[in-house]
């Protein structure tokens, strides 16, 4: 009997941590979406972004 409440307090403990580390991701990568963060270089639109301010600073 003991060692059953021990599992669930486990598995729930478990459980509880999973879903705030997920919520807490979830916030982070939100929040980070919206702050509008610099593109990759390696996508084309991120190539052409740097282009173009390379453009304007040259110029």
């Amino acid at each position: 009997m003991t060692m059953e409440i021990g599992g669930l307090i486990l598995n729930f403990g478990t459980l509880g941590f999973v879903v705030a580390f997920a919520y807490i991701s979830a916030r982070a990568t939100e929040k980070y979406r919206k702050s509008n963060p610099p593109k990759s270089s390696l996508s084309r639109d991120g190539i052409e972004e740097r282009l173009q301010q390379a453009r304007v600073t040259v110029k």
